[in-house]
């Protein structure tokens, strides 16, 4: 049973339901901030993109979950308020291979209100918009941070992906534009994002995103993100990407991410602990890119 009310209740919202851009709003805004993105199924079982679970899985276990799971869950949330919903299917930009995700990594909605279509983003690994945003080309600006939705390629090596997309692109700390993920404004049917996921995590599948730990909190000025054994933190002005010194750090840092979810927490930690952390003393086995920066940029105790 899909229960609006109980939804509210595990996300903290109190407002009223009505397709309206004001509760739109808010209701992004509660999801991201309560709901943490984790991959911790994707690395221990397969991913189904069915309501029933996921309702199950957030709502009555408490639990989070990767964007296709969220945004699924999200879309639900939304028909049943009222409004007009659709997926999106998005390639995720690689830096370290300066190639936009072959076929779709990352999943966003679109809402047609008040004669406009808005984007909604609720679950993404990275630091990105919280809020509906108007599906127009342009700069805006949410929580400290600029953005900018582009004509796709926006970079070089952006090329390769079939279909007209556009970009969603954050301004780094030094300045520099960076793009998030492409997108086609197209709906797309939930079974698509599943085939997806069914070939990310098959045998014949070269992709090693379905087997990395990914555990990230958004949070209402910045972003937590444990990916492996590195740990990336943004606020406004402020970005650091480095390695965790050893089990003890990464479970700190686990901890804020899943503050208020305990189980959460406990099974990253194992997951850490087993995948990445040598016998004996905890130091991380080399997971991250070479050249990472070992020196500590930012401690636990400063979130």
């Amino acid at each position: 049973m899909f229960l609006l009310d109980s939804y509210a209740q595990r996300i903290g919202y109190a407002g009223p339901f009505a397709p309206t851009l004001d509760v739109l709003r808010d209701i992004c805004r509660a999801h991201a901030l309560s709901v943490p993105f984790e991959s911790l199924d994707a690395l221990e079982s397969r991913l189904v993109l069915e309501d029933d679970l996921l309702y199950a899985k957030v709502v009555t276990d408490r639990r989070g979950g990767a964007c296709f799971e969220n945004h699924t869950l999200f879309h639900r949330v939304l028909r049943e308020i009222g409004f007009d919903v659709s997926f999106l299917g998005a390639y995720m930009w690689r830096p370290h291979h300066n190639e936009y995700s072959r076929i779709f990594a990352h999943m966003l909605l679109k809402v047609r209100l008040e004669e406009a279509d808005w984007l909604v983003d609720v679950s993404f690994s990275h630091d990105t918009f919280i809020e509906p945003v108007p599906y127009a080309y342009g700069e805006f600006g949410q929580r400290g941070w600029d953005f900018r939705i582009a004509a796709a390629p926006g970079v070089e090596g952006g090329e390769g992906v079939e279909g007209d997309c556009d970009v969603v692109e954050r301004r780094g700390a030094d300045g520099r534009w960076v793009p998030l993920y492409k997108f086609g404004g197209e709906p797309r049917r939930v079974a698509e994002f599943q085939e997806c996921l069914d070939h990310l995590s098959g045998p014949d599948s070269r992709s090693q995103i379905m087997n990395t730990l990914i555990c990230a909190r958004t949070l209402p000025e910045g972003k937590l993100t444990v990916i492996n054994d590195l740990l990336i933190t943004a606020r406004p002005g402020q970005e650091s990407v480095r390695r965790l010194r050893d089990a003890e750090e990464a479970s700190a840092f686990l901890d804020l991410i899943f503050e208020g979810h305990a189980p959460l927490s406990a099974r990253a930690r194992r997951i850490w602990r087993e995948r990445f952390a040598r016998d004996g003393d905890g130091t991380p086995r080399p997971a991250a890119a070479p050249g990472t920066p070992a020196a500590p940029a930012v401690a636990a105790s400063d979130w």
